[in-house]
């Protein structure tokens, strides 16, 4: 883990990402890692929860399982979903992240309102997007879908950085604009300091506020 992001004054915006594959060993010392830096919020697959449950189970640390739907969601795939989903938070997760494409956020949102309070009652739900596949009038509609299903909050993911091509601040500057509910706000850029603080710095400007809500996962 890079411990540069240890000597940041804004320690609390740090969470942990766990890899998918990590052998036992590897997330207890992340476990060990959050613990001993007062970080609050691991980040893992959901094979990886009844895992680290056990090293987490009396500490302040809540463990958000990842769940990648890529496909197209059909009511099938949403109940093989939801079904994984109840597992991991019966085997000791605080909530879900949900990662999907923006073009299938409307359809997700159909399949889970119905079921969304009872599904995670008690719980949080995060949702993912690729902040390039969000353009700057598309947020009224990701934020009203996000109400919808009273998520917990929005994680976005910048997993390909072209540098001034993407046009990051560009994209985030527009989210921030918009941005008008209580909602968490949640990144993974990577370990890229430069992005990470170019958004506290816009966040700051813009959305003073909101600071207290924001994240960033890093890789350990």
């Amino acid at each position: 883990m890079n411990t540069d992001f240890f000597l940041d004054e804004d320690l609390y915006t740090i969470a942990l990402w766990c890899r998918a594959g990590a052998e036992p060993t590897d997330l207890a010392y992340a476990a060990e890692c959050a613990i001993e830096h007062e970080l609050d919020v691991i980040s893992v697959v959901p094979e990886a929860v009844s895992i680290l449950w056990p090293w987490l189970e009396t500490e302040s640390v809540k463990i958000l399982a990842r769940f990648y739907l890529d496909d197209f969601i059909d009511s099938d795939s949403m109940s093989e979903f939801t079904a994984n989903v109840n597992t991991v938070l019966k085997q000791g997760a605080d909530g879900i992240q949900v990662f999907i494409r923006y073009k299938d956020l409307e359809t997700f949102v159909e399949q889970i309102y119905s079921i969304r309070d009872d599904l995670f009652f008690n719980k949080e739900l995060f949702i993912g997007i690729d902040i390039n596949d969000i353009n700057p009038f598309d947020w009224e509609n990701v934020l009203e879908a996000l109400n919808k299903i009273h998520a917990t909050g929005l994680i976005l993911v910048l997993p390909k950085d072209k540098g001034d091509k993407s046009d990051y601040v560009g994209r985030l500057y527009a989210a921030l604009e918009a941005w008008k509910n209580d909602f968490n706000l949640y990144f993974f850029l990577g370990d890229n300091l430069l992005r990470i603080e170019q958004t506290k710095r816009l966040i700051k400007s813009m959305q003073p506020n909101l600071l207290d809500r924001v994240k960033f996962f890093i890789n350990v």
